[in-house]
């Protein structure tokens, strides 16, 4: 094994350890203060109509059915495959493990209200952050910044492996950033919601890259026919 897989792998594991930590530390309510605090400070800061219609659109463009469409998109396209098909690997992952994960650590949503000053179409909604009822009222971790993450995580990796380009990868970060951002500004989640969401969907984008073997090609007389 090489000095390089195993800085990687050790780096996993810390994910995963901080991870577990910071999930202990919602658990136990050891993170509302400061939850609290910048959560009051995006209630009283939103109220512009332009900014408003930014973040809607924003948090928009991250949602499960965009995710979803993009995800078979880049399946369709042959050069980026085996991309599409993990990503959306991963969308199912995170889904079904986080549906699970939030009723455990327990961590209800933000109780104010986020209301728009920018008017919103009457059939358009806020896309909630688990559509299984049972799992809807919690909101540690983020699956939103959790998707997201995990798909700037895999175009990251392709772009280092196939492309050498690792300024775009490093723009791309840009995108959860944003999404997390927004799902702060509307009130959807916490702030600590947002760094275990992007924590957990690094953390199952490695390990699906890894697994799946992102940096080999298809078989070709299996998937590039």
């Amino acid at each position: 094994m090489s000095n390089r897989l195993i800085l990687n792998s050790k780096r996993l594991v810390l994910l995963i350890f901080i991870f577990i930590i910071i999930s202990f530390l919602v658990t136990f309510k050891a993170t509302n203060n400061i939850d609290n605090l910048i959560s009051n400070f995006f209630f009283h800061f939103a109220g512009d109509p332009t900014m408003d219609m930014f973040m809607i659109i924003v948090s928009s463009i991250g949602d499960l059915f965009t995710m979803l469409i993009i995800g078979m998109i880049l399946t369709i396209i042959k050069r980026t495959r085996k991309i599409g098909l993990i990503f959306l690997i991963s969308i199912v992952v995170l889904s079904i493990s986080i549906m699970y994960l939030k009723p455990i650590i327990n961590r209800a949503s933000p109780l104010e209200q986020y209301i728009p000053q920018y008017h919103i179409p009457n059939n358009y909604t806020i896309e909630n952050d688990s559509m299984i009822p049972f799992a809807r009222d919690f909101s540690y971790p983020s699956n939103h910044v959790a998707r997201d993450t995990a798909f700037i995580i895999i175009i990251g990796y392709w772009f280092r492996f196939f492309k050498n380009k690792t300024w775009l990868g490093t723009l791309l970060w840009t995108f959860p950033g944003l999404i997390g951002l927004s799902r702060l500004y509307l009130l959807q989640n916490y702030f600590i919601d947002i760094l275990g969401g992007a924590l957990y969907g690094i953390i199952i984008a490695i390990l699906l890259v890894k697994v799946l073997k992102l940096n080999e090609p298809f078989l070709a007389n299996k998937f590039n026919k």
